[in-house]
């Protein structure tokens, strides 16, 4: 096995175009990296609600716990706070129209769910219709950081939907998964 070489002690010299790190910037540069895209549910006081997430992940298998970031101050983020329960909808790649309806942040229950197939169960979150399937789960932890809500959830049922290929968000804009490679 051949030994990494260290990185140079002055990372500015090895690239001389960096710049200094902003918010802008670093949405800039994780454009190029392509994204899961799922819609989370909760039940609220208000009604249903529902968000587009791209930062969903897989965060361990024993016990299976996934996790996503919400922005503060929104109305889902209010929703999240007041409810245990939540299903994460893991969209198909024909599914774009849904995820930029749940993208939208000022729509109220009503607006959000207004044509859109989907069953609410009392105390349940709202489950959507044609999904690669869902997980349904329970909060573990929520962790404020910065402008964001890191939730933390414990999957305790999975709910398989239809066949099909994953809806991913890349270079701002809504794909299905390309070519194989390697």
């Amino acid at each position: 096995m051949r030994p990494i070489d260290p990185a140079p002690a002055d990372q500015a010299a090895a690239h001389p175009e960096a710049v200094e790190a902003t918010g802008a910037g670093l949405r800039a540069a994780l454009r190029a990296v392509a994204s899961p895209v799922v819609v989370v549910t909760a039940a609220s006081v208000d009604g249903p609600r529902g968000a587009t997430i791209g930062s969903f992940t897989s965060v361990a298998l024993d016990p299976p716990l996934v996790s996503f970031y919400v922005t503060q101050g929104t109305r889902f983020h209010d929703a999240l706070r007041a409810s245990e329960r939540v299903a994460v909808h893991l969209l198909e790649a024909g599914q774009a129209r849904l995820a930029a309806r749940f993208a939208v942040p000022d729509l109220d229950s009503t607006d959000q769910f207004d044509g859109v197939a989907h069953h609410v169960a009392p105390g349940e979150p709202p489950l959507l219709a044609g999904t690669l399937g869902v997980l349904h789960g329970t909060v573990a932890r929520r962790v404020p950081l910065a402008d964001h809500t890191l939730v933390l959830v414990r999957v305790e049922r999975i709910v398989p939907g239809v066949a099909g290929e994953p809806l991913l968000y890349y270079q701002q804009s809504y794909r299905g998964v390309g070519q194989t490679v390697g």
